[in-house]
């Protein structure tokens, strides 16, 4: 039986009461609520070198990684982002034999500041953070959705001498129940009579409408998993992603309207899967 549908409305923190301290405060009790893991306090208000204060300093025990966490009520801007890598660098260089993680919590980036978060993280490991306000049967709570992930490179196939790939290439190189979710995604996408167009190179295999190609898929070699690139639309992102998210998939924000999601065969059976290639399906000029 689905849960009873509850409608919400999203307000800003400050509108609802709450203070920045607030927050710090909820996220020190509980830091799960960041998505990041089971994490311990390792130091609130970090004092700096430069003099400024790091928010939170975090760390999971089973990674030996820390994260470097500051928050902004309000829309992000140049000196947030600025800060946290400023803070992450000094961390990281305190802390040397420890992975790092730099990350932004705010309550709107704009397509601005996220396009130059996208670049920066194609170098340093950024995550953003997208805190939500909202409202429900007059009650307040919020909600943190993570919405740029550490850049991985998909594995893909390393590309040989000839340039060329076929189904029987793939088939040799990757593991079959990565092979397998893309098989079950371009049967979803024929589910109506649609028939996509799909092109293996050496690093993908891609899936195309009648216009363009709409996603990638880098099947992996040795993991279950398939990495998925797919194209909905910059109006779509923020649409999609949170219900992704709250269906237990591994999906982050991409740039110029694509989202990043890691892909196992039974996440084909969730509802936001098919919406999200529907969407692609769309982007692409239909099929």
């Amino acid at each position: 039986m689905p849960y009873p549908y509850v409608e919400s409305r999203r307000i800003s923190l400050r509108v609802a009461g709450y203070d920045e301290s607030w927050l710090q405060r909820t996220i020190l009790a509980n830091p799960g609520i960041l998505g990041l893991g089971d994490l311990i306090p390792a130091g609130r208000e970090v004092r700096q070198n430069s003099g400024g204060r790091l928010d939170f300093l975090f760390f999971d025990p089973d990674a030996e990684r820390m994260y470097e966490v500051e928050v902004m009520l309000g829309a992000t801007d140049e000196s947030h982002i600025i800060r946290t890598l400023e803070y992450w660098d000094v961390e990281s260089r305190r802390w040397p034999n420890r992975e790092h993680r730099a990350v932004i919590v705010a309550e709107e980036i704009t397509n601005r500041f996220f396009n130059v978060i996208w670049l920066l993280n194609r170098s340093i490991p950024i995550i953003a953070i997208k805190l939500d306000t909202l409202v429900v049967d007059g009650k307040v709570t919020i909600n943190l959705s993570k919405i740029l992930d550490i850049y991985e490179v998909p594995e893909g196939r390393d590309p040989i001498q000839s340039g060329a790939s076929t189904r029987q290439t793939w088939e040799a190189y990757a593991n079959a129940d990565s092979l397998k979710v893309f098989d079950e995604s371009s049967k979803l996408l024929s589910a109506n009579g649609g028939a996509p167009r799909v092109t293996y190179s050496d690093g993908y295999i891609a899936i195309g409408g009648k216009k363009k190609n709409f996603a990638w898929f880098y099947p992996n070699k040795r993991a279950k998993h398939c990495m998925l690139e797919i194209r909905v639309g910059e109006v779509n992102v923020d649409t999609i992603l949170p219900k992704l998210q709250s269906a237990g998939v591994d999906a982050s924000r991409n740039a110029n309207g694509l989202i990043k999601v890691k892909l196992f065969v039974a996440d084909l059976q969730k509802p936001s899967i098919a919406e999200a290639l529907q969407l692609g399906v769309e982007e692409g000029g239909g099929l």
